[in-house]
């Protein structure tokens, strides 16, 4: 019996399906494989199990071809969304190029997968993701945008999160603050924003200038602790003005944990050290 493959998903994943709706399992499948002379590695994504998968399932050439590294990013593996699957059948695998809605079928790609149809702005900001922060190789659960999330989480309105727990079914935390979350990241990751707490400004321009960004997105409220994401964003920018400085110094490329500072423009400087390097080196 044939098994459709569903964007993404992992060669693990799909075997499992595949064997299953065929009344067996991948082990006595690839076990039999090897009986008549096909090499069956151990690594769950070998290329010689890559390619049996794709034989056995008649899938086409760029099935599991999904990369494990975006851009300096680690692309996870993760629950693929339960309505674009077969019914009862659930996949896992690798998404890059999208955030955590599937907007065809309006569902949250969390452990516990929801509709999120009655809180629009969800959807809006899965669309600017797309557009905005997927250009920039910017991927699910890398540094950014797990910095946007805790920044969002501690400082969003009380009153936004509570009328947003009523229009879904499963209230997780990061769905709440998703809208927040994609805008926050994308100010992080904005060549402009990196060129303005980079360059030669005063600590209190660009404190200020953080502030009234952060706010944007998250307004000060009484029941709201805007400062604790404002600190937050602050100390992202004290650790990259650090390592920028500490290369400079050593004539080295700065490397930092968020994985930002390709995206700003001043960062062609240490490319070409790293260039002149290579020259020399060679």
């Amino acid at each position: 019996m044939p098994t459709r493959l569903v964007g993404g998903e992992a060669v693990a994943s799909y075997s499992q399906r595949h064997a299953s709706r065929n009344f067996s399992t991948a082990k006595e499948i690839e076990k039999a494989a090897e009986e008549q002379g096909f090499s069956v590695p151990g690594t769950k994504s070998a290329s010689e199990r890559v390619t049996l998968w794709r034989d056995l399932g008649g899938l086409h050439e760029r099935a599991f071809t999904e990369p494990q590294i975006v851009a300096g990013n680690w692309v996870i593996e993760r629950p693929l969304c339960e309505r674009c699957a077969p019914a009862h059948e659930r996949a896992r695998g690798r998404l890059p190029r999208i955030g955590m809605v599937c907007v065809r079928h309006k569902r949250w790609l969390g452990q516990e997968q929801v509709d999120v149809a009655p809180i629009a702005e969800t959807i809006v900001a899965e669309r600017h993701w797309r557009r905005l922060l997927t250009p920039c190789g910017i991927v699910v659960e890398c540094p950014v945008v797990l910095l946007a999330e805790e920044a969002a989480t501690v400082g969003i309105s009380k009153a936004v999160l509570e009328e947003r727990a009523q229009r879904v079914a499963v209230p997780s935390p990061a769905l709440l603050v998703y809208p927040e979350t994609v805008r926050l990241a994308r100010l992080l990751t904005r060549p402009s924003f990196l060129d303005a707490v980079l360059g030669d400004a005063t600590a209190a321009w660009k404190r200020t200038m953080v502030e009234r960004e952060v706010g944007m997105v998250l307004p000060d409220a009484e029941d709201a602790e805007n400062w604790r994401a404002v600190a937050r964003v602050w100390d992202l920018v004290l650790g990259l003005q650090d390592v920028v400085r500490d290369a400079r110094l050593l004539g080295t490329v700065p490397e930092d944990r968020w994985n930002v500072l390709r995206l700003w423009s001043g960062f062609a400087e240490f490319e070409a050290v790293e260039v002149s390097r290579i020259d020399q080196l060679m």
